[in-house]
């Protein structure tokens, strides 16, 4: 036989190895109780882990034993469950529901938003936004209220020639952290805090005491201490921060456009109560 049929041949065998699992059951690899465990079940393990695990696993006869073996320890466990009942334990119940929750939304978002989390969108998304990648550093001192009006009696207290900022943060700043920290937070970049927060510290100068600036944990008072000029990383080297930074954004326009469909109704008097 020449080259040339020995490798039609070898393609042919190949061919039909790949389409095997749509063409024949999936082998029966063990049973428990009335359960079959298959080649499928195995296959299907195997998403939990990553390319490279899944080589390791998928190249070693000891390792693709050892997933069986948990594979039919699970199902011994899972049809014990079922015997006692578990499935009717509220807590169960509503652990179930939360799971199949979870995975309806995961479900939602893929589907309603991956044409727009291409390539293209990724790098269109961080030339647009180039300085939220860069490496630039500020130090920060903060305090924490919880009104408005709150924060700004503070602000002026603190800006007074002879303030001890770090005291008063200590004194009446609501921030857990504050009696130990005295209101410090080191250095940050610009994805390690709060959208609102970041943008007030990093458009400020060195020695600036800028707020109110709202969050959601309150109001803030801030004063910068130090700041430390970074540069710009290359989209390669932040591509999957990018594309999780679209994905939020994106998500976040989705939820405002069904919340806006939906009516939602928010009674604050109830929520003063929590």
């Amino acid at each position: 036989m020449n080259l040339s049929k020995r490798m039609m041949k070898s393609s042919g065998w190949l061919l039909l190895a790949l389409a095997a699992p749509s063409m024949a059951a999936a082998a029966v690899l063990a049973t428990v109780g009335n359960k079959q465990l298959t080649e499928e079940d195995l296959r299907s393990a195997l998403s939990q882990f990553n390319d490279g695990q899944k080589g390791n696993i998928l190249k070693d006869r000891n390792n693709r034993r050892q997933l069986l073996s948990t594979l039919i320890d699970q199902e011994i466990l899972v049809q014990e469950a079922e015997r006692q009942r578990a499935g009717e334990n509220e807590q169960v119940k509503a652990a179930v529901d939360a799971f199949r929750r979870q995975q309806m939304v995961a479900y939602l978002l893929d589907k309603s938003l991956a044409t727009r989390l291409s390539d293209a969108a990724a790098r269109k998304h961080y030339e647009k936004n180039r300085s939220m990648f860069s490496t630039d550093q500020v130090r920060a001192q903060h305090i924490l209220t919880q009104t408005e009006a709150e924060a700004r009696e503070i602000l002026k207290k603190v800006r007074e020639p002879s303030a001890d900022f770090q005291k008063i943060a200590e004194q009446v700043s609501r921030d857990p952290s504050a009696k130990n920290n005295r209101g410090e937070l080191g250095y940050f970049t610009r994805d390690q805090l709060s959208e609102e927060f970041t943008r007030a510290a990093f458009k400020a100068s060195t020695g600036d005491i800028v707020g109110p600036v709202r969050t959601m944990y309150g109001y803030h008072v801030i004063r910068i201490m130090d700041k430390k000029l970074g540069r710009i990383q290359n989209f390669e080297e932040v591509e999957m921060k990018v594309r999780a930074l679209l994905r939020q954004k994106l998500v976040a326009e989705y939820v405002d456009t069904l919340r806006n469909r939906s009516g939602v109704k928010i009674d604050n008097e109830a929520i003063e109560k929590l």
